[in-house]
């Protein structure tokens, strides 16, 4: 997790397919003051900007594009979704052309939501945060845990996929034990309002601690310079829990 000092700590959600990341997200947006960079609608656009489309083309033929000109992002999801070693190659392909110009507007978003002084967080809501490397521009990242039968009717309900395709598709992300195990906290999306409920009282947490880890650490350079008029907020909050002596949270 990041140890930059920021004025709005970034909050980092991940979980397995269908967890409900993009519902929690939004709900604790609708209780609290906290923007959220939604990274599947960028990854989207990123596909129909003319550069990326080009490096698509010349890697994967024009079979992966629609009559209209754009790409086709179910049949290129076709051959880039699986775990042999032929598919995760062309997924690798594909995020080298992807992942830079989608974490730029990441950053960029962050950036901008980082002069508004009345937000509480910022929140990321992206399935592949921890694979993309994005840990690193996060001060806490959360794992939503939800149930695999809650899952595949999501899937099901919200995108039409069958349970081979949901195992498919997770196939190609980190396996769940070790996306939860790289976490800070853990909220558990098993029943209405559950999630963001427990998401909520962990951001209370982090502010509370941010604000013991600010004072303390006040105290500390007082004794060794002169008073400063600005105190700065470090930008982890909780320890990770891989780090020596890092603690996870477990929202129960």
């Amino acid at each position: 997790m990041s140890g930059i000092a920021r004025p709005v700590p970034v909050l980092g959600l991940v979980g397995g397919v269908g967890s409900g990341k993009s519902f929690v997200a939004a709900s604790l947006a609708a209780r609290r003051k906290v923007a959220v960079i939604a990274a599947d609608p960028i990854g989207h656009e990123v596909l129909k900007r003319p550069g990326v489309k080009a490096q698509v083309r010349q890697h994967f033929g024009d079979g992966v594009f629609a009559r209209d000109g754009e790409i086709d992002r179910p049949r290129l999801g076709a051959l880039v979704f699986g775990d042999d070693p032929e598919t995760q190659s062309r997924r690798q392909r594909l995020e080298a052309i992807t992942h830079p110009e989608i974490t730029q507007e990441v950053r960029r978003q962050i950036d901008e939501y980082q002069s508004r002084p009345d937000l509480e967080a910022i929140v990321i809501d992206a399935a592949l945060l921890l694979e993309a490397g994005w840990a690193s521009i996060c001060d806490h990242v959360v794992f939503v845990e939800s149930r695999l039968t809650d899952r595949q009717q999501r899937v099901s309900r919200n995108r039409g996929w069958t349970e081979a395709e949901l195992a498919r598709r997770e196939a190609s992300q980190w396996p769940l034990e070790r996306k939860r195990h790289a976490c800070d906290a853990v909220v558990h999306n098993t029943g209405p309002d559950q999630a963001v409920t427990e998401l909520e009282r962990l951001l209370t947490d982090f502010q509370r601690e941010s604000v013991r880890a600010a004072t303390s650490a006040g105290a500390t350079a007082g004794e060794r310079h002169p008073p400063s008029s600005s105190t700065a907020f470090p930008g982890d909050m909780v320890a990770p829990s891989n780090w020596p002596g890092g603690t996870k949270h477990d929202a129960t």
